[in-house]
């Protein structure tokens, strides 16, 4: 019941997510919204972050799914888990990031990641760090100079074992770096503190990948990341998106019996009911005026889900499953009753996916949401 009232609120129409002859009701991705909301609240509150919630703007959402999960249905019993990424200052105020999953049977489903902003003006840079998964990148090492320059690096740790197992580094190595980073603010753009560790993983002759050396970097005081810089300026990125040179093509059918016009509730409550999230700006005029809103600030979330719902249909021809990775940024009030228009784009690849971009616009022509979305493409058989 909840995922057909959740469905209905947003207008997501889809068969997948009524009940199949199995007795199986599947739940849309952004339940995991739903799913996780108590989780949310307790990482947007805590001393960490200081920030006044009537200033409190909700930036961005997403939602990737993990490879090899099945979507979540109606009867699963589920737990969701976060940490704090990011509490960084900007000029007009402070972001929070916050990374989760939604858990089945002790294994993640869903993973979630959703930023807010507190508006005002913050100094407290000691308090504020960010957290990296740095982009992965292979290095060949052409020579025997490139050999030696790294093994110089005082942060590149060969391991022993490795070696004495003959997978030492020669000239023609391809190496794999997958690292983490940790970085404390002191200013806006000066660091206190960085972290980088991680495994450095070598190509053998099995075209298999060896554990071959770690990363292991700390520094005090500082004004970037030298093993990053090291990586950019000779290394090659990999699991990287490629966007092509036209800027891609539309998505949307042709013909007026295609539409990707939607308009938002004339009331927030039921989004409210269903979603779990009670913040009175949404829901109360009094309380939107005292925040200085223009009225009751539609649900981003809403947003997201409604717009979502077109990347299934026309991104995904009707097969849900496809979309594997969603997020988008709020880049704009939505009012009651504002009418929106969603545009979707094939804009590139990854890892054989369709990367989509995704915009929404209002009756004034205003951009309110934009992102992208990953789409598996359909399996194609040749005799």
């Amino acid at each position: 019941e909840d995922i057909r009232q959740f469905c209905q609120v947003v207008g997501n129409r889809s068969e997948t997510y009524v009940e199949h002859k199995d007795g199986v009701v599947y739940a849309p991705m952004d339940f995991a919204g739903r799913a996780c909301w108590p989780m949310t609240c307790k990482t947007i509150l805590p001393k960490i972050v200081d920030g006044d919630v009537l200033n409190l703007v909700h930036m961005s959402n997403g939602f990737r799914m993990v490879d090899g999960a099945e979507p979540l249905r109606a009867g699963d019993v589920v737990e969701s888990r976060a940490r704090i990424v990011e509490v960084t200052n900007e000029e007009t105020g402070k972001r929070s990031l916050i990374r989760g999953h939604v858990i089945r049977d002790g294994k993640p489903v869903v993973e979630v990641t959703t930023s807010f902003f507190y508006r005002g003006a913050f100094t407290d840079y000691a308090k504020t760090f960010r957290n990296v998964d740095e982009q992965p990148a292979r290095l060949t090492l052409q020579s025997a100079k490139d050999v030696a320059v790294l093994r110089s690096k005082e942060w590149f740790v060969p391991l022993e074992p490795a070696a004495a197992a003959g997978h030492e580094l020669h000239a023609g190595a391809i190496l794999e770096f997958r690292l983490a980073s940790q970085y404390r603010f002191k200013s806006r753009t000066v660091y206190s503190k960085i972290t980088t560790a991680g495994r450095v993983m070598m190509q053998v002759s099995t075209k298999e990948y060896v554990h071959v050396a770690d990363v292991a970097y700390e520094s005090g005081e500082a004004y970037g990341n030298p093993v990053v810089e090291y990586l950019r300026r000779h290394g090659q990125p990999i699991e990287d998106s490629y966007y092509f040179e036209n800027g891609g093509y539309s998505v949307m059918p042709g013909g007026s019996e295609f539409s990707s016009v939607t308009h938002s509730p004339g009331t927030n409550v039921p989004y409210s009911n269903i979603s779990s999230d009670h913040n009175p700006i949404h829901t109360n005029a009094y309380f939107a005026d005292y925040a200085e809103l223009p009225g009751t600030i539609t649900h981003g979330m809403w947003t997201s889900a409604s717009t979502r719902t077109f990347v299934e249909t026309f991104a995904a021809d009707n097969h849900p499953e496809r979309v594997r990775a969603y997020e988008v940024e709020f880049v704009g009030m939505v009012l009651p009753n504002d009418q929106l228009e969603t545009k979707l784009w094939h804009v590139g690849m990854k890892d054989g996916r369709k990367l989509i971009r995704v915009e929404t616009f209002n009756q004034h022509g205003d951009k309110v949401l934009a992102g992208m979305a990953e789409v598996e493409q359909p399996l194609t058989g040749y005799t």
